[in-house]
């Protein structure tokens, strides 16, 4: 993804010279008013010595009148326009990265649909252009063997096919109206596709697992200073990483994230190692011990990375909880997914983050909800998030797989 890097570093250059920006990046106090208007073509991208103009289509249609233009507008314009051009880059790059493999590694392919039959697997479909159809096999056919290997289910047709290469000729043993005839197939590469890959490959998917054991840290037998190691401290966003560690806290232990950095975008995260489910129930007391930015703390479930995961959070400042799904660094709060109660205070609290299935939902409190309903995130890792120069003090930790 390297160059779809580059070309988002590119429009650097151009966005600050449709704000009318300084080197440093600052707006200058002219009265012009940059709005985006919007069309299928995108603005041009400038290389790290040039700039330029964004290309006929979608423009930046520039306002000289004398009126102040209103910032935030103008922000959310030009955010539109970048997020444009950065997701039209990147799903470019992944069709490429698609293709070249297609190229570099074919898969092989016989170019059926089927169903599972008594006697073998009920051929529901013969897709055009493919070994299948030329083979002569026909929808209502049953698949019984290829080369000589059972094709029982839809898994064993798939390692069945892919164990050969491409231009091999198969025997296929066939139940054609209850009587048994013999075809021959050669099999071709497998078309492009885009449709998912678990459905694509079904003897790909992880034989089903029992669930992880309840995670459970009251952080009584860590030593003073020091950070379980069964955690990972992480960081979303920029900044400095959080300053996790054991400390004294009333008459035991807790864990503290410490370091005030008021970098806005900053989320220091510590999360479990070694531990995945899809479906879970993740609690924890906190207390607010600091923060002039923020004074947060939240629950992470479906972890997939720094940029990509579940969080419930309670936020003293803004007096409210809420889940938000963040994608590639992009938080958002999920439709209807606020409810307002937070208190601020120093005092202990409790928070629960369930996520069930497409059902998710927070509770401080015992009586504070908030809930959302949300696929984007099959499952991941869990753990705790702060916000900011959010100081919030941790403790019994407890996160369970729900199945």
């Amino acid at each position: 993804m390297r160059t779809t890097t580059a070309a988002c570093l590119g429009l650097i250059p151009w966005l600050m010279t449709a704000c009318n920006a300084d080197p440093a990046g600052a707006i200058s106090a002219s009265p012009t008013q940059v709005t985006a208007k919007t069309s299928s073509a995108k603005p041009a991208l400038a290389s790290s010595s040039t700039t330029q103009e964004p290309k006929t289509g979608t423009d930046l249609a520039v306002n000289t009148a004398p009126e102040r233009y209103d910032p935030a507008a103008l922000r959310r314009d030009l955010l539109a326009i970048l997020d444009a051009h950065i997701d039209e880059m990147a799903t470019k790059a992944r069709l490429d990265v698609r293709l070249a493999l297609d190229k570099i590694a074919p898969i092989p392919y016989l170019g059926v649909d089927v169903e599972p039959d008594p006697h073998g697997i009920l051929i529901t479909g013969v897709y055009a252009d493919t070994g299948a159809r030329a083979s002569g096999l026909q929808k209502g056919d049953v698949l019984m063997k290829i080369a000589g290997v059972t094709t029982d289910s839809k898994t064993a047709l798939a390692r069945v096919v892919r164990s050969h290469r491409i231009g091999d000729v198969l025997p296929l043993d066939v139940l054609r109206d209850k009587k048994p005839i013999t075809l021959s197939a050669t099999l071709g590469p497998r078309p492009e596709e885009d449709e998912d890959e678990i459905e694509a490959f079904p003897d790909l998917i992880a034989a089903q697992t029992s669930p992880p054991a309840p995670l459970d840290f009251t952080f009584e037998d860590g030593a003073v200073g020091t950070l379980p190691s069964a955690l990972e401290s992480l960081l979303g966003g920029h900044g400095r990483f959080g300053a996790w560690q054991i400390i004294e806290s009333g008459k035991g232990h807790a864990l503290t994230q410490d370091d005030a950095d008021k970098t806005g975008v900053r989320f220091p995260m510590l999360i479990a190692r070694d531990w995945t489910a899809n479906d879970a129930v993740a609690r924890v007391r906190f207390r607010y011990a600091g923060g002039d930015i923020d004074r947060a703390a939240g629950v992470v479930l479906r972890f997939r990375d720094p940029g990509n995961y579940l969080v419930a959070r309670a936020n003293a400042a803004e007096g409210d909880l809420r889940i938000f799904r963040t994608v590639n660094g992009d938080r958002r709060t999920l439709p209807g997914a606020i409810a307002k109660g937070a208190t601020d205070d120093d005092q202990w609290h409790t928070l629960e983050f369930r996520v069930d299935g497409a059902n998710l939902t927070a509770i401080l409190d015992g009586t504070i909800k908030a809930t959302a309903q949300d696929t984007f995130f099959i499952g991941g890792r869990a753990g705790l998030w702060t916000k900011s120069d959010s100081r919030t003090e941790f403790d019994d930790l407890h996160v369970e797989a729900l199945r």
